[in-house]
């Protein structure tokens, strides 16, 4: 299976616990793929150092892709995106697209990740700052293909119910008529 991660290489994105995650695995002999793609941010103090970067892709850790100019088509390669957060999201783009195309989404539970993920329908949330929880949760993600794809499709349905363009054009509008009395 492949798990994707893509964000900007921030340790407050949560790249570290799923790493740690994948080591916890990988002792347990269970195997995937962590494709990582994303924007470094090398004047960010939370930044990940490229160097760590390259040696967790020569360890094997994760297959460092770089920036990706289609993070549409790596979703649409992945099993699973996987984004353990713990920066004040608001709805994370990645899950939001992730769900959009009917894949099952692993996040903490922080932000507005838990606002698009509800727990064992479309994703799995995970309490903040706990590789080992993550490490449980995504192996019953990778053991579990058809539960993969029932929550991707609830996934799907969660973002056309909430998230259509016609949806939130149609409550932006809403609101200025609201706020100037109409």
């Amino acid at each position: 299976p492949i798990v994707l991660f893509a964000s900007r290489m921030l340790w407050s994105k949560g790249l570290g616990d799923l790493i740690e995650a994948k080591k916890i695995l990988r002792q347990k002999n269970i195997h995937f793929v962590l494709n990582v793609a994303g924007i470094l941010a090398e004047d960010d103090k939370d930044a990940i150092p490229l160097e760590l970067i390259h040696h967790w892709h020569h360890e094997g850790l994760i297959n460092w892709l770089g920036r990706s100019s289609n993070v549409y088509e790596l979703i649409q390669k992945s099993n699973i995106v996987a984004l353990p957060s713990i920066y004040p999201e608001g709805v994370p783009r990645l899950l939001l697209e992730a769900s959009s195309v009917g894949r099952a989404c692993i996040a903490y539970d922080t932000g507005g990740c838990d606002s698009l993920i509800i727990h064992n329908y479309n994703g799995l949330i995970v309490k903040s700052n706990s590789a080992q929880e993550l490490a449980v949760e995504l192996e019953y993600l990778l053991k579990n293909p058809q539960i993969r794809l029932e929550m991707g499709a609830n996934g799907r349905k969660r973002v056309k119910e909430l998230f259509s363009s016609i949806l939130v054009i149609n409550k932006t509008l809403q609101i200025y008529k609201d706020t100037i009395g109409c």
